[in-house]
């Protein structure tokens, strides 16, 4: 398992209460059980369908990606406007 560093943005930040934190995953996907455990709101399901995720600056599109040690993970609420 690699340990990462994952900020957390916008609404999802909000709502969780989570700012940033330390988790232990393989692959992007895995950083969302840590942040629902940890989100103050009870049943909290943010996944990685329903947010944009950044991998060390840069956007990702697969939650498959494998990650090392040191990466940072960013997960955004999608931008919406209108």
């Amino acid at each position: 398992m690699a340990k990462v560093n994952v900020k957390v943005f916008g609404v999802y930040r909000v709502d969780s209460g989570v700012k940033e934190y330390v988790a232990e995953a393989n692959i992007v996907n895995d950083v969302f059980t840590s942040l629902n455990y940890l989100s103050k709101v009870p049943d909290s399901n943010i996944n990685f369908n329903n947010t944009a995720v950044f991998l060390n600056n840069k956007p990702c599109t697969k939650k498959k990606t494998k990650l090392h040690d040191g990466d940072e993970v960013w997960i955004m609420s999608p931008a919406g406007g209108g």
